[in-house]
């Protein structure tokens, strides 16, 4: 078999474990919405549909600034090889999850493009946002 057919057959069996269903936004920059005199950051819409999200790194930060500690846990969110350009700063909200209901509704930003040849998936590094 083929270098690519490997690879097409590796992308499907990633695919098959992308269980879980997110919506991908892109931030504008800040405006004035005209009615309320607050600022406003629009967002585009630039991905929608399968995923999986997973933990890369076992152990978390406990950064300190400004006085105060804070807790960061790095993930990865799988999407299939070109279902979008990604770009840093793109926000992740988990829509629905099969296998771990408490997923559902949580929101990661990406801070990191982990692109290689020959990949399954695109696995976006990314920080959970608070909330």
């Amino acid at each position: 078999m083929t270098a690519a057919g490997v690879l097409r057959r590796g992308r499907r069996s990633a695919a098959k474990l992308m269980v879980d269903v997110v919506r991908v936004v892109r931030l504008g920059a800040q405006v004035v919405d005209p009615i309320t005199g607050d600022l406003v950051q629009p967002e585009a819409e630039v991905y929608a549909g399968k995923a999986k999200v997973q933990t890369y790194e076992a152990q978390e930060a406990t950064p300190a600034a400004g006085g105060h500690t804070y807790t960061v846990q790095r993930y990865a969110v799988h999407l299939p090889v070109g279902a979008y350009a990604p770009e840093v700063g793109d926000v992740v909200t988990v829509t629905a999850a099969l296998m771990d209901p408490n997923l559902t509704g949580r929101k990661f930003r990406v801070v990191a493009l982990l692109h290689k040849s020959l990949a399954t998936a695109y696995r976006l590094g990314v920080e959970e946002v608070p909330t």
